[in-house]
C-alpha cells in the first residue's frame, strides 16, 4: 500500500464520508465474523430443543482446572460480563427465567419469538451496515476519481510540448480515464476491503480462540487456523504474474483507444482512400490482443480462489470428523464451522484485494508517466512583473535539441519592435522551433530568448503568453458558439468588442448570415464551418487579443488560392504595428515582410529583404524557384 499512500490525500474533502463508511464496514465485519457464530451457538439451541441437546446440557461436565494463561484471560473480563455470558450460554437458565417471569406457556412463546427476532436483527445490522459502507465509500470514491482525473488533466496542461512527441492521443486519453478509474477503485474500494475483511477475519478468529480456550474439545479446531498462512504463498505468486499481464493489457487498451481516436478524426480520409477494411482489421486485431491479455489477467486474478476454497473445505472436513468423534453438540459445532468458513472467506477476499492492488500498480505506473513527468517549462520562483511589452525580440546564441538531435545551433538575431519577419527554409531547418521558443513552448538548451531585454524565463508563463498571439496553420475551434471562440482571445471582452474583432477579420458578414449569428454552435473542431471561415474566426480572436507579438504559423497553407488571397489582407492588417514572425512555405505569404531570415540545418544562413535575398542568396533563390514551379 506504500505506493498508493500519496493518493489517499485525495480523500481530504470526503474524509468524513470515507471514515463513516469504514466504521460501517467494521460493524458489518464484527456482525459477520463473530455475530453469526454467536447467533448459531446461542439462538438455535433455544429454538430447537432436541432431546440430545438437552441430555448433554442436563449432564454438564465437571469443570476442568484452568491453566495460568486461561486464569489470566479470565481476570481481564469484568465479573458482570462473565455473569451475563454465563447466563446466556446456560440455555436452561434462560428458559427457567422466562417460565418464572411469564409462565411456562407464555414464557416459552416470548422466548421463542425473542430468539427468532435475533435472526432478522443480525441480518438487518449486517445489511444496513454493508449498504452504508458501500454507499459512503463509493461516494468518496467518485470524489477521488474527479480529483485524480482533474490532477492528471491539469498536469497535461502544464507539460512541455516535447512530452507529447511520439505519444498517442488515444493512449493518453485511456490513461486519464481508464487508469484513473482503476486507481480510484484501489484507493477506495480496495482500501475499504483491506479494513473490512481483516476485521471479519479477526472477529471470526477471536470467536474461535475464545471457544477453544473455554472448551477443551474445541482447542483442536482452533489449531485449524494455523493453515491460513499457507494461503499467502499462492496469493503472492499469482499477484506478481498478474501485475505484468495487467500492465500489458492497459497498454493494449491505450493502443486501441488511439486507433479509435485516429479513425474518428480522419473519417474523410479513410473513406477517400478506402481504408475502412484496414481500420477494421487494426481495431479487431487490437481487441483480440487485449482480450487474450484480459483473459490472462482474469486467470491470475481468480486462480487463488479455488486454492483457498479447497483448503477451507479440507479444514471443514477435518473439523467435521473431529466434531463427530468428540460428540460436540450440533449448535457448537455449527458455530465453530461457521466461524472457520467466515475466516477463510475473509482470507479469500483479502487475496482478491491483493490481486487488485497488483493490477492497480500497472495503472499507477502508466499514470505516473504523466504525474511524474518533468515540467521543464515552469514559472520562475521570483518572476519579474511586466505590463504590456513593446515587442522587441532577441535571440542570444540560442541552441536547442530534440532528444539530442540538434534543431537550432547558436542562433543570434535581434528583431526590433513592430518589425514583420518571415522565416523560410527547407523542411526541418528550424523555423518552427525558432518561433516556438518565443512563447516558451520549449526552453533553449543554451543561450536566452529576450523580450524587451528581459530573459523570458524571468516572466510568468501566463504574463509572457499574454504578450503573444498565435494564428496556427489549421484554425483550432473549441466546442461552443462562434462568439465563445472569438472571445477566447480575451475572456472579459464585451459583445461589442467581439463583433468589432470579427469585422476587422472580415468575419462579421458570414457570422450574421448563420441562423443564430454569433450564438451559432461551431461543432467539434469547427466542423460546421468552412476552412476559410474557421481561419477568419481565428484571426478575429487574434485581433481581440491585441498582443504586441504575433506568430503566423503557415496561417494560409490549408486554404485555396481565393481564400488565401482574401485572408492575406486581414493578416497584413493584423500584423501592422506588431512584432510579427511568419513561418512560411508559400512565398506568397511573405510579401508583407520587412525582413526575411533564411534557415538551414538549424542556423540562420540568410538575413535581408525579399529583393536582397532573391538577388544574392542561392538557397533563397532555389526555394523561390521551387515555389514558381
Amino acid at each position: 500500500m506504500n505506493r498508493y499512500a500519496p493518493y489517499f490525500a485525495l480523500l481530504k474533502g470526503a474524509r468524513g464520508r470515507f471514515l463513516a463508511g469504514l466504521a460501517a464496514g467494521i460493524v458489518y465485519a464484527l456482525a459477520s465474523g463473530a455475530g453469526m457464530p454467536l447467533m448459531i451457538k446461542t439462538v438455535f439451541p433455544i429454538i430447537f430443543r432436541s432431546d440430545k441437546i438437552e441430555s448433554v446440557e442436563s449432564a454438564p461436565e465437571p469443570p476442568k482446572p484452568k491453566g495460568e494463561f486461561r486464569q489470566w484471560l479470565d481476570s481481564l473480563v469484568p465479573d458482570g460480563v462473565k455473569k451475563t455470558a454465563s447466563f446466556i450460554n446456560d440455555h436452561e437458565a434462560v428458559r427457567e427465567y422466562f417460565d418464572q417471569r411469564w409462565g411456562e406457556e407464555k414464557g416459552r412463546s416470548i422466548l421463542l419469538m425473542s430468539a427468532c427476532a435475533i435472526i432478522p436483527l443480525v441480518a438487518a445490522v449486517r445489511g444496513i451496515s454493508n449498504f452504508l459502507n458501500v454507499y459512503w465509500v463509493a461516494s468518496a470514491g467518485v470524489e477521488v476519481l474527479v480529483k485524480l482525473q482533474g490532477m492528471v488533466f491539469a498536469k497535461i496542461q502544464r507539460l512541455p510540448l516535447a512530452f507529447f512527441s511520439g505519444k498517442k492521443t488515444g493512449d493518453l486519453t485511456n490513461r486519464v480515464m481508464g487508469d484513473a478509474s482503476m486507481l480510484q477503485s484501489i484507493v477506495t474500494t480496495a482500501a475499504n476491503d483491506l479494513l473490512k475483511q481483516p476485521f471479519t477475519l479477526i472477529a471470526a478468529i477471536g470467536y474461535l480462540v475464545a471457544d477453544g480456550l473455554s472448551h477443551q474439545e474445541s482447542f483442536f479446531l482452533m489449531l485449524c487456523l494455523l493453515s491460513i498462512p499457507l494461503v499467502v504463498v499462492p496469493v503472492r505468486l499469482m499477484a506478481k504474474r498478474l501485475m505484468f499481464r495487467a500492465a500489458r493489457m492497459q497498454a493494449e487498451a491505450g493502443s486501441n483507444s488511439a486507433v479509435l481516436v485516429e479513425s474518428l478524426g480522419s473519417t474523410r480520409e479513410i473513406r477517400a482512400f478506402n481504408l475502412e477494411e484496414l481500420m477494421n482489421r487494426r481495431f479487431e486485431e487490437g481487441k483480440a490482443r487485449w482480450n487474450t491479455l484480459n483473459m490472462k489477467v482474469l486467470k491470475y486474478r481468480f486462480s487463488s480462489m479455488p486454492i483457498i476454497e479447497t483448503l477451507a473445505a479440507l479444514v471443514v472436513a477435518v473439523a467435521l470428523y473431529y466434531g463427530a468423534r468428540h460428540e460436540l453438540t450440533l449448535e457448537r459445532f455449527l458455530a465453530v464451522v461457521g466461524a472457520l468458513y467466515l475466516a477463510y472467506d475473509a482470507m479469500k477476499k483479502i487475496a482478491a484485494v491483493f490481486s487488485r492492488l497488483k493490477e492497480g500498480e500497472a495503472s499507477l505506473d502508466r499514470l505516473e508517466v504523466i504525474l511524474n513527468a518533468d515540467e521543464d517549462v515552469r514559472d520562475p520562483e521570483n518572476p519579474v512583473e511586466i505590463g504590456r511589452a513593446v515587442g522587441s525580440l532577441e535571440f542570444s546564441t540560442v541552441s536547442f535539441h530534440y532528444d539530442d538531435k540538434p534543431a537550432l545551433e547558436e542562433v543570434a538575431v535581434q528583431i526590433p519592435a513592430g518589425q514583420i519577419v518571415a522565416l523560410v527554409g527547407p523542411s526541418g531547418a528550424g523555423k518552427t522551433t525558432f518561433a516556438s521558443l518565443v512563447p516558451r513552448f520549449y526552453d533553449p538548451v543554451e543561450g536566452a530568448v529576450k523580450l524587451d531585454g528581459l530573459d523570458i524565463r524571468q516572466l510568468r508563463l501566463k504574463d509572457l503568453r499574454n504578450q503573444i498571439t498565435l494564428v496556427p496553420q489549421e484554425a483550432v475551434l473549441f466546442s461552443g458558439t462562434i462568439g465563445d471562440n472569438i472571445r477566447l482571445g480575451r475572456m472579459n471582452a464585451t459583445d461589442e468588442e467581439v463583433i468589432q474583432a470579427a469585422k476587422m477579420a472580415n468575419a462579421d458578414d458570414f457570422i450574421r448570415a448563420k441562423p443564430h449569428g454569433y450564438d451559432t454552435m461551431v461543432g467539434e473542431r469547427g466542423a460546421q464551418l468552412s476552412g476559410g471561415q474557421r481561419q477568419r474566426i481565428s484571426i478575429a480572436r487574434a485581433f481581440l487579443k491585441d498582443a504586441p507579438v504575433l506568430i503566423l504559423d503557415e496561417a494560409t497553407a490549408s486554404l485555396d488560392s481565393e481564400s488565401e488571397a482574401q485572408i492575406q489582407q486581414e493578416l497584413a492588417t493584423l500584423a501592422k504595428g506588431r512584432t510579427t514572425l511568419i513561418i512560411a512555405h508559400r512565398f506568397s505569404s511573405i510579401r508583407i515582410a520587412d525582413r526575411i531570415l533564411v534557415f538551414e540545418g538549424g542556423r540562420i544562413v540568410g538575413d535581408g529583404t525579399f529583393d536582397e535575398l532573391a538577388a544574392s542568396h542561392d538557397l533563397f533563390r532555389a526555394l523561390l524557384e521551387r515555389q514558381r514551379h
